[in-house]
């Protein structure tokens, strides 16, 4: 028997609304029929791409494509602009181990983005992970259509004073500790000179004797 294809297992739909996982409405995409049957049609959240349906909404899709090349502009002018201002920055309160109260997701990093640079962007474009829970430098990958970009994202402490604070603690601890242990090796050594005093003084008067 021959295998089935990948155009046999799936089938292909109109979006009648955007969807992060399927993109953006009046696209046409394809999904697995039993998807399409059981969620996509049930909910008018697609329509089977027939020749007639094509033919339907082609002025909508056509509509659409121009918007998402004219998005797809958008972002690559945003993304720029990012780069050539060396990434975007965040200060958060830390605690002493250096990790931030308030963990900074994809939302975030929208919201600063929508703040600084006056463009929306959903935060599905951003493909964290994980969230971000310590001060560092790090790189958030973005992916919209062919567009795919590394975000430089810096994180700085807002009360850099507790990190040193520690840091300062940490270091007495180490000095003291390194001197403690100077200590025991100038007592040793002390141990040692007074036992070989002892031995000479024995060898000495064994000699007299």
């Amino acid at each position: 028997m021959p295998k089935r294809s990948l155009t046999n297992r799936t089938i292909e739909v109109i979006l009648l609304e955007s969807d992060k996982h399927l993109w953006e409405k009046f696209e046409i995409v394809r999904v697995k029929p039993i998807y399409a049957r059981n969620v996509l049609l049930p909910k008018n959240i697609a329509v089977l791409a027939t020749a007639d349906m094509v033919n339907k909404y082609s002025q909508k899709m056509e509509s659409a494509k121009k918007e998402r090349e004219k998005r797809a502009a958008w972002f690559q002018w945003l993304l720029q602009n990012i780069e050539k201002d060396w990434g975007l920055v965040f200060t958060g309160k830390v605690n002493k181990d250096a990790n931030l109260y308030a963990k900074i997701d994809a939302s975030n990093i929208a919201e600063l983005i929508k703040s600084v640079y006056s463009v929306d962007v959903e935060e599905h474009f951003f493909k964290m992970k994980k969230k971000i829970t310590t001060i560092w430098d790090y790189v958030v990958p973005f992916i919209y259509k062919d567009i795919k970009w590394d975000i430089s994202v810096k994180v700085l402490a807002e009360n850099p004073e507790d990190i040193e604070k520690k840091s300062k603690a940490k270091h007495t601890e180490t000095v003291e500790a390194e001197e403690k242990v100077e200590d025991k090796k100038e007592d040793k050594k002390s141990e040692d000179i007074k036992e070989e005093e002892s031995e000479e003084k024995k060898v000495e008067k064994t000699m007299a004797d």
